[in-house]
């Protein structure tokens, strides 16, 4: 049991950051939304039921009238009543820390990839490995590591919309949805388990492409932080090379495609205000992930080179 917790302690250690993280931004959310509600309930008893009507809540208001309003209109349940899963769970998404993702998922995707298997070169465990098993094999298993980091990321917003299931009472009535927020697309709302899968299969592409870098740079660099670091700056530069060479100069000022700025910024594959255009991200994080893919296999297909490139990172 302690072996394989050692053996994945990265991906161990990557899960545990992302569930902090999802318990922070839930947090963040009710301190933002409702960190006043210990306020109102002394308002509502002080004043409004007027039990100490002397307390200095109660001389903020100008008349019963005012007061009147403020405890209608900021009645906490009835706000609380507003956030269906479907909103609570966009507004976590979107609002929170656990944005920062959009950033900060390659690195933690690059740690538990090359946290686990860059210690098999530095450590000399590449050359036990295969004299227990086919070069093939060896590359399978591998790779069966960066398709288990690829499914944190989804899986996080699994986890974010069956918390925000629960908290919001399972409510998916739209019927009081508030139309204004930000959050809020017709589209998306009608249609949000299949926007949901969809979402979670952009993320799972992106994420694979993520882990192919890092297996990449796994190779190239015989120092952890270094190829963690250099994974990093591939993914700034496929992402600037996306938005700016594909979307921006061909698309936008050469072939004259507006509005769609939305759908080639990888990194901002965690949600849409447009769903019906998702078809787009989807077949670029599906076109990414492939060509990354290949390039991977490219650059592991001749046992001689990365036997060579492991001699050298340990000499």
């Amino acid at each position: 049991m302690l072996k394989k917790i050692k053996h994945n302690k990265y991906f161990l250690l990557g899960s545990i950051l992302i569930l902090i993280l999802i318990g922070i931004s839930f947090f963040q959310f009710y301190q933002e939304n409702f960190s006043y509600v210990s306020e109102y309930n002394k308002i509502k008893e002080y004043c409004y039921e007027e039990k100490m009507p002397e307390h200095e809540y109660c001389k903020v208001f100008k008349n019963k009238e005012s007061l009147k309003s403020y405890i209608k209109n900021s009645d906490p349940h009835k706000l609380y009543k507003k956030y269906d899963a479907i909103t609570l769970t966009s507004e976590i998404v979107r609002h929170t820390i656990f944005s920062t993702l959009q950033y900060f998922s390659p690195l933690i995707i690059a740690l538990i990839v090359l946290g686990t298997i860059h210690n098999h070169f530095s450590s000399g465990m590449f050359e036990n490995y295969l004299l227990r098993m086919k070069y093939k094999d060896y590359l399978k298993k591998n790779y069966k590591i960066a398709i288990k980091s690829a499914l944190i990321m989804p899986v996080s917003l699994i986890i974010i919309f069956i918390i925000s299931s629960i908290m919001s009472g399972f409510n998916f009535d739209l019927s009081n949805v508030d139309t204004s927020l930000s959050v809020y697309n017709e589209w998306k709302y009608n249609h949000f388990f299949l926007y949901g899968f969809i979402i979670c299969l952009i993320q799972f592409f992106i994420s694979l492409l993520y882990a192919n870098i890092a297996l990449y740079c796994c190779k190239q660099n015989k120092n952890k932080i270094v190829a963690i670091i250099m994974s990093f700056i591939i993914f700034i530069v496929i992402d600037i090379f996306v938005y700016i060479g594909i979307y921006i100069i061909f698309l936008n000022k050469f072939l004259g495609l507006k509005e769609l700025s939305d759908y080639f910024n990888i990194a901002g594959y965690w949600f849409f205000d447009e769903g019906s255009n998702l078809i787009i991200p989807l077949a670029i994080s599906f076109l990414l992930q492939l060509i990354s893919f290949i390039f991977v296999i490219n650059s592991f297909k001749s046992k001689e080179k990365v036997v060579l490139a492991y001699e050298k990172q340990i000499s």
